[in-house]
């Protein structure tokens, strides 16, 4: 599934802040290569103690009361 540019193959690099703010630093709609994750971490790891390279499981449209939305990308509430 692909909501706009978001899918599976999506990746985010998160930054883990000590105060437990996790801002998104960066995204890739692929597996990005090591030496970019790694050239991005250098660049910002000022302030983090931590990164996490991640992928969507699960990609949930936004909107309303979750009907209109469910409805028009083929499945529904509870799945």
């Amino acid at each position: 599934m692909t909501i706009g540019e978001l899918s599976y193959k999506t990746h985010f690099l998160i930054g883990v802040r000590s105060k437990g703010v996790m801002p998104v630093i960066a995204d890739w709609p692929h597996v990005p290569k090591q030496a970019d994750v790694e050239r991005i971490i250098s660049e910002v790891q000022n302030g983090y103690v931590g990164f996490a390279l991640c992928t969507p499981t699960s990609i949930l449209p936004a909107g309303g009361d979750g009907n209109t939305a469910a409805k028009q990308f083929g499945f529904s509430r509870g799945m």
